[in-house]
């Protein structure tokens, strides 16, 4: 009625033993004693994208933030940008060099032409 069960095919792999005496894995510190010195409950992220706003003139430097003025900040990027919103992005972000800036006028140009196929 019951059979001896056929050893295993496969090896079992080890047991990972935590050795108690091993410090345990701590948060990345971070490196600069500036931004230790002020802590923050907001995102980098977050952070980042209301100064993008408040340099593309979306809201005033002293305005708070809401819903409609982010909605209007992501209703830049649905389509091609103004000259004017490309240069101010250049100007925040750094990234006014020339083979940057090539590529993207490559790429507003192709998706200039995609509308004008479009329409």
């Amino acid at each position: 009625m019951f059979t001896e069960v056929p050893p295993a095919a496969l090896v079992a792999p080890p047991m990972n033993i935590v050795d108690p005496s091993a410090p345990s894995p701590r948060a990345p510190l971070r490196q600069s004693s500036r931004l230790l010195a002020r802590p923050s409950s907001v995102p980098v992220s977050r952070r980042a994208t209301h100064r993008l706003m408040r340099q593309l003139g979306v809201v005033e430097q002293d305005q708070a933030i809401g819903n409609e003025a982010v909605a209007q900040y992501e209703r830049t990027y649905y389509g091609p940008m103004p000259r004017k919103t490309v240069a101010a992005l250049a100007g925040v972000t750094r990234v006014a060099s020339g083979v940057v800036m090539a590529a993207s006028a490559a790429l507003a140009a192709d998706a200039e032409a995609s509308q004008v196929e479009v329409n």
